[in-house]
């Protein structure tokens, strides 16, 4: 036989334990703990020889025990989660503006890269290969080429340089075009598709201009095919060159004029829009190639968990249920273990349990509909009442009401702390409706004598008093959590408005160094061309293109640290030379939720992969990205501090989903 000091001392050490454990590791560890103490406690029953209905007594509570302990561990751990994401999130608020200006530099290299560069690269081997030929005509034909395409480029500059410098945009005339002016002759072009989405068409000219840029960089003289056609649904794009002939076409001229970036903001590019690509040696010579998709996508690839999603059993529903469980425990479980239960009526457990179950369960809606689960737990007081009056049960509804008022007094405060504000004159009627309903199953007691309504009346009045408080608790809450939104709000848009300042001072110094350099060098290339002065036209336009290879190695210069957020991501992959996609509608988010994606996309990037998605939702985010067994269990551990959920497909890819959690 134990000494009953431990069954007072065992109970607080084992809730101790779980409180332990709830705090510090994932909610299925935590759960698996709590379903060990209550097999322990049931078997401790059974050994002492109790008998069925004390044991499941003892059962009942130790899960309300066990399921409040895990809770109250859960929110304490998704508490400190949020606290530390806050402040790295405010620490880090000082190099946003910073961060923004690389961002856009990053944008512009890209820009550059893609443009300029591109048509300087195209004169520097035209009219190399000219002048190493020493053919009149060709040296015709490349000044001509050179002045058609260098006016190009000078108004690609102009158009970059400009105060607002809008993404470009492409299609597959464009795409034409592209292919009937390359200089170079053995170039064979098949395409079989007739129109895209502009974005994707945009994608595949890029594909497309870098590849070709290349092949003359690398291997002039030699042949390339170029392919754009439809394969399920999704759009191909080939581009395949053998090696070329240095002596035909001017040696290596154009080796080391490039920046070295071109593949990795195609798979940034191709990435973003929901395609791959791969680029490597095929046979002798080299392949780029793509896949893009035809069609939006029906769904992002880590489309949002659904509120009743099985993730948030661990999240922001997890204390009301476990507050459901508690009271359930408490109303069900003292009965059995209580030795004075009244014997005499066999089918008043079998009325009472099914009530007391509808009484608790309106608790695991305190969040969603405080109100609604305000009106289902009220509407058992009087079907208590009325069992009592009819002689079916000998538990008076007064007592039950006074025992079971804590559940009432919950969710008045969430009436407050959560309920619509659309619904908030309704909500004042609340504890009214408490104090009326719980006023009248106290009068109703045996023990109460004399003028009936007169004592409804005062009893109500004290119901009033608590029911009141606590309302007004939930009321002041939500107030202050309006404040700390509307405080967050107005931090973010001043912190906004100072990058976006940041930005444009320094675009306008960039703007100022091309005009200087790369823009003048693509004027006088014109000039030279036009004068039919080849020599010129090829000295000015290899100055231009190391010109704009010293701006492309300045602008790719890497700053402060990538801010926590979902914004910041976008710099992170640059970084790891990666790609993100953004799908779903931008929104302004929490700082826990901000910062928990970035840290998701993160360990995505550094052991996963070189892509990582992000949808963005008015409920939460969701990262997603190749999976690795060495991100795994961190991701896990990550997504779980944030009250959401992990998971990896077959396909080997990791998800994250945060949701958005009312504090």
């Amino acid at each position: 036989m134990l000494p009953g000091w431990l069954w007072w001392v065992l109970p607080l050490i084992v809730t101790a334990a779980l409180y332990g454990l709830a705090l510090r590791r994932t909610a299925g560890v935590a759960a698996g703990g709590v379903a060990v103490a209550v097999a322990l406690s049931a078997g401790t029953a059974i050994a002492l020889g109790e008998p069925a209905r004390s044991v499941t007594g003892v059962a009942l509570l130790a899960v309300g025990l066990g399921a409040v302990t895990w809770a109250l561990g859960r929110a304490r751990r998704r508490g400190r989660a949020r606290r530390l994401a806050l402040a790295a999130y405010r620490a880090a608020a000082p190099d946003v503006p910073g961060v923004a200006a690389e961002v856009e530099r990053h944008r512009l290299a890209a820009e550059l890269h893609d443009t300029a560069a591109h048509r300087l690269t195209g004169i520097v081997v035209g009219s190399a290969s000219a002048l190493r030929l020493a053919d009149q005509a060709l040296v015709e034909e490349a000044a001509r080429h050179a002045a058609e395409t260098g006016r190009l480029a000078v108004e690609e500059l102009e158009r970059l340089t400009a105060a607002d410098t809008p993404a470009g945009r492409g299609d597959f005339a464009d795409l034409d075009a592209l292919i009937a002016t390359w200089p170079d002759p053995r170039l064979s072009y098949r395409r079989t598709v007739g129109s895209a989405p502009p974005e994707i068409a945009a994608v595949a000219y890029r594909v497309v201009r870098e590849a070709l840029t290349n092949a003359l960089r690398y291997g002039p003289g030699g042949d390339v095919r170029v392919g754009v056609e439809r394969e399920h649904g999704r759009l191909l794009v080939s581009v395949v060159n053998t090696p070329g002939d240095p002596v035909v076409n001017g040696g290596d001229v154009a080796r080391g004029l490039g920046g070295g970036h071109g593949l990795a903001g195609l798979r940034a590019a191709t990435a973003a829009c929901g395609g791959s690509l791969s680029a490597g040696p095929e046979g002798q010579g080299w392949a780029v190639r793509a896949e893009l998709p035809l069609a939006p996508e029906d769904r992002p690839p880590s489309a949002p968990y659904s509120p009743y999603s099985p993730y948030e059993w661990r999240g922001r529903q997890a204390a009301d249920v476990a507050l459901a469980i508690l009271a359930l425990a408490l109303s069900v479980g003292t009965s059995l273990v209580t030795a004075d239960v009244p014997e005499a009526l066999p089918g008043e457990a079998a009325l009472l349990v099914p009530l007391f179950a509808a009484h608790a369960l309106p608790l695991a809606l305190r969040r969603r509909a405080p109100l609604a689960g305000l009106a289902a737990a009220l509407a058992v007081c009087p079907l208590l009442l009325a069992a009592g009056l009819a002689g079916w049960t000998t538990q008076p509804a007064g007592d039950v009401f006074l025992w079971c008022l804590w559940v009432e007094l919950a969710l008045l405060y969430a009436v407050g702390a959560y309920g619509r504000p659309a619904l908030r004159r309704w909500g004042a009627m609340a504890p009214t409706a408490v104090a009326a309903v719980g006023g009248l199953a106290l009068a109703c007691g045996p023990g109460i004598t004399g003028n009936r309504p007169a004592a409804w009346a005062v009893l109500a009045m004290g119901v009033a008093v608590p029911a009141t408080a606590m309302w007004a608790l939930g009321l002041a809450v939500a107030a202050r959590r309006g404040r700390r939104r509307t405080a967050m709000a107005r931090e973010r848009d001043l912190l906004g408005r100072e990058a976006a300042a940041v930005v444009l001072a320094e675009r306008s110094r960039l703007a100022a160094e091309l005009r200087r350099t790369a823009q003048r060098h693509a004027r006088a290339i014109v000039v030279a061309a036009d004068a039919r002065r080849l020599d010129d036209v090829l000295a000015e336009a290899r100055a231009g293109l190391a010109a704009l290879r010293e701006s492309l190695d300045e602008l790719r210069l890497q700053g402060d640290d990538p801010p926590p957020t979902i914004a910041g991501i976008a710099l992170l992959a640059a970084r790891h030379q990666g790609a993100v996609r953004y799908a779903g509608t931008r929104r302004a988010a929490s700082p826990s939720v901000e910062v928990a994606a970035f840290r998701a996309a993160e360990l995505i990037l550094r052991h996963g992969g070189p892509e990582v998605t992000v949808a963005c939702h008015a409920d939460g985010a969701a990262v997603s990205g190749p999976g690795s067994p060495g991100a795994e269990r961190r991701l896990r551990a990550l997504a779980d501090a944030a009250g959401g959920g992990f998971s990896q497909a077959e396909d080997g890819t990791a998800r994250v989903w945060i949701p958005e959690v009312l504090a």
